[in-house]
């Protein structure tokens, strides 16, 4: 059976974007072709990746119902980033983007094996704001519509 919603929070962990690029250098091929060597910028992401995907697989095991969703779904998240002290700002108006912060999600949560392919979600609501404690994630998966 097909599940019809989910939830799940990761505090303790600075959400991390994905999608920003950096050059690193060059690389040879084994046929001596030099290639260039493009990392992810964000050095946290491995770390976010893996908070949100075992935190996805103990929120399906603690939840009873180890199902994937199989068909369109909706995605809410609300991001939680950590203020500097001397930010003033009501809103986190800077980097990172919420699109990027919403691929690295999307990307996480895939590893956590919910849904079949990130391609299923097709509607997605996210925001940033300053974390009051930790920083983190709340999010809902729900089927669409």
């Amino acid at each position: 059976m097909a599940r019809n919603s989910f939830s799940f929070t990761v505090f303790g962990f600075e959400p991390r974007p994905q999608g920003s690029k950096k050059y690193v250098g060059q690389r040879t091929t084994a046929a001596g072709n030099n290639i260039p060597l493009i990392i992810e910028a964000s050095p946290g992401l491995p770390v976010w990746r893996k908070a949100v995907s075992d935190a996805v697989k103990q929120a399906m095991i603690d939840s009873g119902d180890l199902s994937k969703f199989d068909g369109a779904v909706k995605l809410e998240a609300v991001f939680y980033l950590t203020r500097k002290p001397s930010v003033k700002r009501a809103y986190p108006t800077v980097p990172p983007d919420v699109d990027k912060l919403s691929r690295a999600l999307l990307d996480a949560i895939g590893f956590g094996e919910i849904w079949g392919d990130d391609a299923q979600v097709v509607k997605i609501e996210v925001s940033k704001k300053y974390a009051t404690g930790e920083a983190g994630v709340a999010v809902t998966i729900s089927n669409y519509p």
